[in-house]
């Protein structure tokens, strides 16, 4: 887990998910980042990624975790939209390696590098 329930409460300062459901829910993002950064995170080792590495990382999971808990069960619909009459909503979010997210988790992750696709 790249960001702790200390982290979550204390230096993103957020409070969207429940308390008995943070560790777990910060435990879920942690794996996605590790997906949308193609486990570059696993294979060098948090420890040994630069200090604003690990500062965008743990804000890209915590932000992550917070757009799961608030449209968790949204994002994995087969529909992008929906319309009833003049009312109209349409989902619009990022899908990387099977993982939706938003595009302000992807510019904290592209800011460190380990979203490059190269080698």
């Amino acid at each position: 887990m790249y960001a702790n329930e200390i982290y979550y409460k204390n230096t993103f300062k957020s409070s969207v998910i429940p308390d008995d459901e943070l560790a777990n829910k910060l435990e879920r993002a942690s794996d996605q980042i590790d997906s949308l950064t193609f486990n570059r995170i696993v294979g060098k080792g948090f420890d040994n990624l630069t200090e604003f590495q690990q500062d965008k990382v743990k804000k890209a999971v915590c932000l992550h975790a917070d757009f799961v808990e608030q449209y968790g069960e949204y994002i994995d619909m087969p529909l992008s939209g929906f319309s009833a009459g003049s009312i109209s909503v349409s989902f619009n979010a990022n899908k990387i390696n099977g993982i939706t997210t938003t595009q302000e988790v992807m510019n904290y992750l592209n800011q460190t590098g380990l979203t490059c696709r190269r080698l």
